[in-house]
C-alpha cells in the first residue's frame, strides 16, 4: 500500500493540538500504524514522530511569542506533560522555554 506522506503532514498540521499518537492518526486515516510509521519514514527520511514533534514545537515557539501563557499552559495545549513538552523542545531548539521567550520576545 502506498501512503501519500504530503496527506499525513497535512492532517498533522490541522490537528496539531488533537494528535496523541500515531495510533490516533493510523486510525483516523485508515492506515495500519506500522505502514503509516514505515511509509512515513521511507519517504521523508524522518520519523512519524520526529515530524509531529517538530511541527508541535515550531507552534509552540509562536505561542510563546504572541501569548503570556505559563510554560506549563503551553506545554499542554499540545498534548505535553510539562517535563515531555519542556524536554522535547529543548531537544529541538537547544533552549529551555523561558529562554527561547526571553531570547525572542520583542517587549
Amino acid at each position: 500500500m502506498i501512503i501519500n506522506t504530503r496527506e499525513i503532514k497535512q492532517y498533522i498540521d490541522q490537528n496539531l493540538k488533537e494528535i496523541k499518537s500515531i495510533y490516533s492518526i493510523s486510525s483516523r486515516l485508515q492506515v495500519s500504524y506500522h505502514t503509516l510509521r514505515k511509509s512515513f519514514i521511507k519517504e521523508e527520511q524522518m520519523s512519524l514522530a520526529d515530524y509531529i514533534n517538530l511541527q508541535k514545537v515550531q507552534a509552540m515557539k509562536e505561542l510563546l511569542l504572541i501569548e503570556n501563557q505559563p510554560c506549563f499552559c503551553v506545554c499542554f495545549e499540545f498534548g505535553f506533560r510539562e517535563d515531555t513538552g519542556s524536554k522535547v523542545f529543548k531537544k529541538v531548539t537547544g533552549m529551555t522555554m523561558r529562554e527561547f521567550r526571553k531570547k525572542n520576545k520583542l517587549n
